[in-house]
């Protein structure tokens, strides 16, 4: 790792920690907000992979602890991993999908390539995330928060649980793709990005090449 990548690498954390205090409350889940520091833990795996990522996503949590801790820091800490994992996932498992695409010699657009990222981000969190979620309001939060929470209102919230574990990675992983891209793009680094995007490219030129070549025979 050289010291350009050392150097994004801590400002991807900064940036994470600076954007810790923006957020957005839910209307339809109490206690719940909006926030935007995932974006660049998106960005991050995109160009630096999973072991980056997660140790950003370590010291970002530290720094909410810290700096942020609420009624409950060690709940927060606890708890704040599983949706940004599961969102990765979906991420990698798009990666996977689009590098056996580019292996069998087909091409993936930038636009194409987004609905994948975001799709399936979407689909893996928002499909895993209740089930967490419902178990994590039996178990963890009574033991955190001092009281019980009926079976009535835990299902009364899987609704409002679902739509916000649909629409966080929706804005997440589209916006993180599109820093990564251009990060990536701009600084010629990137480990996840670069093979679909060369491999378009240099078919593209080919294509091109061979197109030009057959008008003048």
């Amino acid at each position: 790792m050289n010291t350009k990548e050392i150097t994004l690498i801590i400002t991807f954390t900064a940036l994470c920690i600076v954007l810790i205090p923006i957020r957005i409350p839910t209307l339809y889940w109490p206690g719940f907000n909006y926030y935007f520091w995932e974006i660049p833990l998106v960005a991050a795996f995109l160009l630096f992979g999973f072991k980056v990522a997660f140790s950003i996503s370590v010291l970002n949590s530290v720094a909410r602890l810290v700096f942020f801790p609420g009624q409950a820091p060690l709940l927060g800490f606890i708890t704040g991993f599983m949706p940004l994992l599961t969102m990765l996932l979906g991420v990698y498992l798009a990666k996977k999908f689009i590098r056996t695409r580019v292996s069998d010699g087909k091409t993936i657009s930038a636009a194409r390539a987004t609905v994948l990222y975001t799709a399936l981000g979407v689909t893996v969190r928002a499909g895993i995330m209740p089930f967490i979620d419902y178990a994590q309001y039996h178990l963890l939060f009574p033991l955190f928060l001092g009281r019980d929470f009926s079976e009535a209102f835990i299902l009364a919230l899987m609704p409002g649980i679902v739509l916000f574990n649909i629409l966080v990675p929706i804005y997440g992983v589209s916006i993180g793709f599109l820093v990564a891209k251009t990060v990536g793009k701009n600084l010629k680094m990137g480990t996840i990005l670069q093979d679909a995007y060369d491999h378009y490219s240099n078919k593209h030129c080919r294509s091109t090449i061979l197109s030009s070549n057959s008008v003048h025979y």
